[in-house]
């Protein structure tokens, strides 16, 4: 055949593989390059993991006292509202308990009321303390002198009339007893006069006498003791503080209301109340057992909004942000695609066996009635998307010293040259310099039965998005 001949056969070779090229590199016989139409399109950076779908709150619920378990009001798969109470224990012995530590605390506000009247009257009894301690100074010291000359005038007088009153009496009683018209009666009135007038006139002269004498041994004694009374009253009074009874008497009651406000806190303890809305998880009471030790009572969990975590290793952890997309595919349904967001990057990574890992946190932002917690699920997280991009195959790059080159088709020649590549998904790479939609390059035979990237749409590489 001739030369001519056989470079229509190779051109006419070359685009019939063009032509078929269009549907997937991975259809291509093994051992054959496969050429491929350079386009624009999508291209997203994805990095992917595995974990396990949980509720974003998850709660174990315990009780923080021993006890007997009264009531259980809800059962594994309940829904429950935030407030509700789901479980009580038996609760007679802190409420007597209570009830003597309400007692206790007044008590103590009766004495703070007593305190708070000693300080209030502090004033009026030192007056009162310092008036006593002169007048019985005062009557010490009135014994102490004797008998006034006044008062021992006074008693005599009152002596001498008091004799007076009984002479008189005498002479009436014998004027009535020598009357012919007097009766007895009179009589008896008159000498009753009489024996009033002697007792009066005794009592004068005894009066008289004790004038003359002064204060006998025991008056003296019982004046001093009670001055001595007068004045410990006086100084009781001045050097008790009663700031101090007041301020301790405060304190007491401060005390009593801690004491009444810590029962009150274990009995709203002994009843185990929803902290958030959810679905009851778990349930490890049994009605009138012990309260479990160590161990949640019951677990609630938001079912409504499920997350997981997947450790990312740091070549990729670095490239992830809160914010970015994800897809969800749980392994139970590989065909159900969710979508979810990343919420949170852990700053601090776990080694294991050497390899360092990052927790990423994505959470779900929709449900589907196949998905549930627990269920393991593969992520794939969007960390970069380049729109309209100039799409190369991956499998086509070559590598030499630092720089990337492509073979692309020249007419019925090939030809080696170099590019400036940006973005890198999986399988696809962003072509920067060097190639123009439309050229087409070559993909070594040695790669092109490596990976199965799916080229969408009609055509070399038809509208849709490229990893």
């Amino acid at each position: 055949m001739r030369k001519g001949q056989w470079g229509i056969l190779v051109s006419l070779i070359l685009i019939l593989a063009v032509a078929c090229a269009g549907a997937s590199t991975a259809q291509s016989p093994q051992g054959q390059n496969t050429v491929v139409r350079v386009r624009r399109g999508t291209l997203e950076v994805t990095v992917s993991g595995s974990g396990n779908l949980q509720p974003h709150t998850l709660v174990n619920l315990a009780f923080t006292q021993s006890g007997v378990v009264r009531k259980v009001y809800v059962g594994v798969g309940d829904a429950v509202k935030a407030g509700q109470v789901l479980a009580e224990l038996d609760t007679r012995d802190l409420e007597l308990q209570l009830q003597n530590a309400r007692i206790n605390l007044e008590i103590a506000r009766i004495r703070l009321a007593q305190a708070q009247a000693t300080a209030r009257a502090r004033p009026a009894d030192l007056a009162a303390a310092q008036a006593a301690l002169a007048n019985a100074q005062a009557s010490l010291e009135a014994l102490k002198a004797g008998p006034d000359p006044r008062d021992r005038e006074i008693a005599r007088l009152n002596y001498e009339v008091a004799k007076n009153n009984l002479w008189q009496a005498q002479l009436s009683r014998d004027k009535t007893a020598g009357s012919p018209t007097a009766s007895s009666v009179d009589l008896e009135l008159a000498q009753a006069r009489v024996g009033q007038a002697e007792l009066q006139a005794e009592i004068s002269r005894l009066q008289y006498e004790k004038a003359q004498s002064g204060p006998t041994e025991q008056q003296l004694k019982a004046a001093e003791a009670a001055l001595a009374q007068a004045r410990a009253n006086l100084t009781r009074l001045q050097v008790q503080d009663p700031s101090l009874d007041l301020e301790l008497a405060q304190y007491q009651v401060q005390q009593a209301e801690i004491a009444v406000r810590q029962l009150e806190l274990r009995l709203e303890q002994a009843r185990l109340v929803a902290p958030i809305d959810g679905v009851v998880t778990a349930v490890n009471l049994v009605e009138g057992s012990p309260a479990p030790a160590g161990t949640p009572a019951i677990t609630l969990g938001d079912l409504n909004r499920l997350e997981v975590v997947v450790n990312l290793p740091e070549v990729d952890v670095a490239q992830v942000a809160p914010g970015q997309e994800a897809v969800i595919i749980p392994e139970a349904t590989p065909d159900t695609r969710l979508k979810g967001k990343v919420v949170s990057v852990a700053p601090i990574g776990t080694q294991v066996q050497g390899v360092v890992n990052f927790p990423v946190t994505i959470a779900l932002e929709e449900n589907a009635p196949s998905v549930r917690a627990g269920m393991t699920v593969q992520v794939q997280i969007t960390v970069a998307r380049r729109e309209n991009a100039l799409l190369v195959p991956r499998r086509a790059l070559i590598t030499r010293g630092g720089q990337t080159f492509v073979t692309v088709m020249r007419g019925d020649q090939t030809e080696t040259i170099p590019v400036r590549i940006g973005m890198r998904g999986d399988t696809m790479a962003e072509v920067l310099e060097g190639l123009q939609e439309g050229d087409v390059v070559v993909v070594p035979a040695a790669q092109a039965g490596a990976s199965g990237t799916r080229v969408p749409g009609p055509g070399f590489f038809g509208p849709g998005i490229f990893r």
